[in-house]
């Protein structure tokens, strides 16, 4: 398994501070499923780790750098861009509208592909209301994935399982103070 983005330090924002992953501890109905989420871009987790304190009326975030060490034994799934694919996944996985009725996604280790930002929830919440038509025509979803391109959306790779889990190693953790 090759992955470009698994062979470079791996990043996660956060305002809690701690050591050990516990994937249950994930909020559900993320774009790829309830796990652990990181970035290969130091700048988007520093954003996220700020962002994640403010909300939490906290004074400080964390800055968590991971290695990642290889296993066979892993499923990846891996999506190159904001299609229609990958639209679909991120309505399921979110339990959006009608296709949270079309059951949960495939199960997989690792999922690698674009972040739904907050942007990108304006164009998924104005999809399932039906601003751009019906959310099953072509039409509808061509309007939102051609919305979706105009963003420039960062990556985000998704550790769902204990074995994933297993696969990555704490560099270092560092104080994300707000400015």
């Amino acid at each position: 398994m090759t992955y470009k983005e698994l062979d470079k330090p791996l990043y996660h924002g956060t305002f809690e501070n701690f050591s050990e992953i516990d994937i249950s501890k994930s909020a559900p109905k993320k774009d790829f499923g309830q796990g652990f989420y990181l970035t290969n871009d130091i700048d988007q987790a520093k954003k996220f780790a700020r962002l994640k304190a403010v909300r939490e009326n906290r004074r400080q975030g964390y800055l968590l750098t991971f290695n990642f060490t290889e296993s066979d034994n892993l499923s990846v799934k891996q999506f190159t861009s904001s299609n229609e694919e990958w639209f679909d996944f991120v309505l399921r996985n979110r339990g959006a509208g009608n296709y949270a009725s079309k059951g949960p996604n495939e199960s997989c280790d690792i999922v690698i592909g674009p972040v739904a930002n907050d942007a990108v929830g304006v164009v998924l919440n104005n999809f399932i209301d039906g601003v751009y038509g019906d959310q099953y025509s072509a039409d509808a979803k061509n309007t939102a994935i051609r919305l979706l391109l105009s963003q420039k959306l960062h990556n985000q790779v998704f550790f769902g399982t204990k074995n994933a889990i297993r696969c990555l190693s704490l560099k270092e953790k560092l104080d994300v103070f707000l400015d």
